[in-house]
């Protein structure tokens, strides 16, 4: 029982080495929303706490220089 809990590590380090070594980015994965003016139109009339969403969403893209 020992023996194989001291092999556990052995068996681990490979895993540990596929480890991505890249600085991840704030921007990775996340992108502008954009919708049509009428959409932007319909969302604000029938719910507001999304389109708040969507602004703080483009906000917080722009304050972390993901787009201008």
């Amino acid at each position: 029982m020992v023996k194989s809990l001291l092999l556990i590590p052995l068996l681990c380090a490979p895993l540990w080495a596929c480890q991505a070594t890249n600085k991840q980015n704030a921007c990775d994965g996340f992108s502008r929303l954009t919708p049509s003016l009428e959409t932007s139109v319909t969302i604000l009339k029938t719910d507001r706490p999304f389109a708040d969403q969507v602004a703080s969403h483009n906000r917080f893209g722009a304050s972390q220089g993901c787009w201008k």
